[in-house]
């Protein structure tokens, strides 16, 4: 299993920077770098030998993810369509990185959402999905086949790290299913007249996000493992590095240090925060135990990850109003709730049972206990600050004291009688088990991404277009030209280009003055390389777009469903 992560991870880079070097995507790099290291664990001959319960947890887990990833994008004749709200939002964006490598020419990378300006997010496990698209697959599968196998490796790396750390299978179950169905007191919106949560005035839509009851720590799976994509890369290498850690930790073995130093190096670009808590806890472990063989780690690790945090360092500083800013428990203030019963609504009994098990461990387990200690420290930084504009991107942090919370609360239920084990496990499982297990229900999640229309719109202006064209549209999240032509637009969803730190308000005003048909609209459109200007419902609606101004002055393109592509590159 840390063989096909380290794969994934040396592929994709080898694939990037080549591509990067000739200015166009080549996908022999990928091939060369994921079967060379897949080539290295076979000629090994490793010998697999692991339990009955591990196999268990793997088959049922698997089919779990297989059938939830293989309808998240789903194509129909009336179109494509998303398989849950959380999908709709995030996946346009992860499409639109995807298709400007696969149908457009995105070299060096620049935000296809907001063009002229590099890509300083972390994409490349969008770009392994390029990779994949390029190799055969479509769009939608190049997503969803990385988030299966990945998503089955992680939970095969959870249950082994917690049996070898509690030496117990039944913990590691119990850790899987607990950070898989992770959420709190969301399930007593099911007990009718319940007076404990405020009702949201729509009605109750997810038991595991509520903001009127303010229940903020959604389910992993529907809000962080599927829509958000690379939160699994980085899990699964996190896990990774963590076993890694554990097996060379005995023997001071070099060379596995080396290894989990070179993954935890090569991460960032996949999943910044990943880095940051894998970097955190390896300090944290140094500290307690200041052994030569982490010098193996740290060395790898900080020089191939530096590069890529300077790559980042300038829109983090770039960014007037604090990147990072203090903010006293986390996101209480929504409801002006007390810190107190804010994480008890969101933990359920979870918030009883992880400092229980965490003193237990004290007295019954000291190195568990001191292996938690930095995941601890976690969750004490996320709640008196927010390391990013967007407050609710702190799970991205907390998502990793929880993992280790799974693995103590693992440990603890083993240990205590088998009835109030099962009250624990399903009072703190059964929000995050509906909310998850009602994602399978297609028909009934399923919103519409892209309509046909907009499929045929898009290979048109693919064929018409240059595969370095502007565009100027309207800001709508899931804009055909970006996630279906591949082609930058000047300014998309404000909401994303706000929680990356962009200062977007001088372009704002820019767009309005072009669609409005100013006389600086001409000059304005040259200082953003505007070829193409896109005039539909949206840019009417949103825009109030003038239309008899492109008309007057611009050849038109395509006249088609509504929407009207005017050629002002002259």
């Amino acid at each position: 299993m840390i063989t096909l992560v380290l794969a994934t991870l040396v592929g994709t880079w080898a694939s990037f920077l080549v591509s990067l070097i000739l200015g166009k995507m080549v996908v022999w790099p990928f091939v060369a770098g994921f079967g060379g290291v897949c080539l290295g664990w076979v000629v090994k001959r490793p010998k697999i030998r692991e339990g009955r319960l591990f196999w268990i947890t793997i088959l049922g887990w698997g089919g779990f993810l297989i059938k939830l990833f293989s309808q998240m994008m789903v194509e129909t004749r009336e179109g494509i369509w998303a398989g849950g709200a959380n999908v709709w939002g995030d996946w346009a964006g992860h499409v639109g990185y995807i298709a400007n490598w696969v149908y457009g020419s995105n070299w060096p990378p620049q935000n296809p959402w907001y063009a002229g300006v590099r890509l300083a997010y972390p994409f490349l496990f969008d770009y392994t999905s390029a990779v994949l698209a390029r190799m055969g697959l479509s769009i939608p599968w190049s997503m969803q086949l990385p988030g299966m196998v990945l998503g089955v490796v992680m939970v095969g790396l959870l249950f082994k790290l917690t049996e070898r750390l509690t030496k117990s299978g039944v913990a590691g179950v119990l850790a899987v299913a607990i950070f898989m169905f992770s959420g709190g007191l969301g399930w007593v919106y099911l007990i009718a007249g319940q007076k404990i949560l405020a009702v949201p005035a729509e009605g109750v839509r997810e038991l595991t996000h509520s903001y009127e009851g303010n229940i903020q720590w959604v389910n992993f799976v529907i809000s962080e493992m599927v829509p958000q994509r690379g939160i699994v890369m980085g899990i699964t290498t996190v896990l990774a590095i963590f076993m890694l850690w554990w097996d060379g930790w005995e023997g001071q073995e070099k060379k596995k240090f080396v290894v989990a130093g070179v993954m935890a190096g090569l991460i960032p670009l996949f999943h910044a925060h990943s880095f940051m808590v894998v970097g955190g806890v390896a300090g944290s472990l140094w500290l307690m135990k200041p052994k030569r063989v982490w010098w193996y780690f740290f060395v790898p690790a900080g020089l191939l990850a530096l590069p890529q945090l300077a790559y980042f360092a300038p829109q983090v500083a770039n960014y007037t109003a604090g990147f990072m800013r203090w903010q006293v428990g986390w996101t209480a203030h929504v409801q002006n709730d007390n810190w107190v019963w804010f994480w008890v609504k969101n933990l359920g009994l979870a918030a009883i049972l992880i400092p229980v098990a965490w003193i237990t461990a004290w007295k019954k387990d000291r190195k568990l206990f001191w292996l938690y200690m930095p995941f601890a420290v976690i969750f004490v930084a996320c709640n008196l600050w927010v390391f990013q504009p967007w407050e609710n991107d702190n799970s991205k942090l907390l998502r990793f004291w929880y993992l280790a919370s799974t693995i103590l609360m693992g440990w603890w239920l083993v240990r205590i009688p088998k009835v109030l084990a099962v009250v624990f496990l399903v009072t703190i499982t059964l929000a995050g088990a509906i909310d998850a297990g009602g994602w399978l229900n297609f028909s009934k999640n399923k919103l519409m991404m892209w309509s046909r229309s907009e499929m045929q719109l898009a290979n048109e202006v693919r064929n018409l277009t240059d595969k370095k064209a502007v565009f100027l549209t309207t800001d709508a999240h899931n804009h055909w030209v970006v996630d279906l032509a591949g082609r930058k637009i000047v300014m998309g969803f404000r909401g994303w280009l706000w929680s990356w730190g962009i200062n977007y308000s001088e372009r704002e005003r820019d767009v309005n003055k072009i669609f409005s048909g100013s006389p600086e609209a001409g000059s304005l459109m040259n200082k953003y390389g505007v070829d193409y200007v896109v005039i539909g419902p949206g840019e009417r609606d949103v825009f109030g777009a003038n239309e008899e101004y492109f008309s007057k002055h611009y050849p038109l393109l395509v006249d088609r469903f509504g929407q009207k592509i005017f050629d002002v590159r002259k």
